[in-house]
């Protein structure tokens, strides 16, 4: 019985080494065709979280220097925060990357790690399904992927625009911390008219991240979801309250800045109808 019983481990450790060679080839496969779908998601996720907390200090940053809250604080620090909140994403970009590379390798080394005994290793490793759990984790990712990025940009990028047009106007007649001062000035009559905008704005860039992750991808292909002509819609009758008592200056204002700056929910899916169809693949 005894030299049955290590003739039974022989056979089990011989087929362990055979399934952990083939599941190696998987994993390094997986991880070149599978991988990147999944690292680039889970990179804009994290990127977009960093927008979208660089949108609030702005906000707080435009508080903090008005007048009747604390009055001496008169720096730019809101035009500091827009700035270095692009900055910031792009750098949470590059760190998610790395991030969510080592968080596939930890996900894909649990397919290959042994407990030292051989037939639970052996029954797990025949078990094991590394593509199915790769899949899940970019399933799992992509609502967020494309969601908070949005969001972020769709809170940004007016301002962002503002300034990149109040620069254009003021040429070189100004010094540089003189102009980020008095571009904080704009942002928070900006935010005090219509920062209401933003918020149903991002609001709605969820709504229609989650609209793309339940609709099937035949369906997005031809008849997707409406997102951009929606969020300018929706914004520019939000601007209407109180842009309506001054003369329908924030509404045209919206208007304009929005053409800019809602394309990018059309490039968000087509973005993920790509990822989709490299799934499929």
């Amino acid at each position: 019985m005894k030299a049955t019983y290590r003739n039974d481990e022989d056979v089990a450790r011989y087929h362990i080494e055979s399934l952990l060679a083939g599941h190696r080839e998987r994993i390094e496969a997986i991880q070149g065709r599978l991988g990147r779908i999944y690292v680039r998601r889970a990179a804009r996720s994290l990127a977009g979280q960093v927008a979208l907390g660089g949108a609030a200090l702005v906000a707080v940053g435009a508080a903090a220097t008005a007048p009747s809250i604390v009055g001496a604080l008169h720096f730019g620090i809101a035009t500091t925060a827009l700035l270095g909140a692009w900055a910031m994403a792009a750098l949470a970009y590059v760190a998610g990357r790395r991030l969510a590379v080592a968080r596939l390798q930890r996900a894909l080394s649990r397919e290959v790690e042994r407990s030292g005994d051989v037939h639970a290793d052996r029954a797990r490793l025949e078990a094991a399904a590394p593509e199915a759990r790769v899949r899940a984790m970019i399933d799992a990712e992509e609502r967020r992927s494309v969601a908070l990025p949005l969001a972020g940009f769709a809170v940004l990028a007016p301002l962002t625009l503002h300034f990149a047009v109040y620069c254009v106007a003021l040429g070189g007649s100004l010094e540089w911390s003189a102009r980020i001062e008095l571009f904080d000035r704009w942002i928070r009559m900006s935010l005090g008219i219509v920062g209401h905008v933003h918020v149903v704005v991002a609001y709605l860039a969820f709504r229609y991240a989650r609209r793309l992750h339940e609709t099937p991808t035949r369906v997005l292909v031809a008849d997707p979801p409406p997102g951009a002509l929606r969020a300018l819609g929706y914004a520019t009758l939000a601007s209407l309250i109180p842009g309506a008592t001054l003369f329908m200056l924030p509404p045209i204002v919206v208007a304009v800045t929005g053409a800019f700056v809602v394309p990018s929910f059309v490039l968000a899916r087509h973005r993920l109808l790509e990822e989709r169809r490299s799934l499929d693949a």
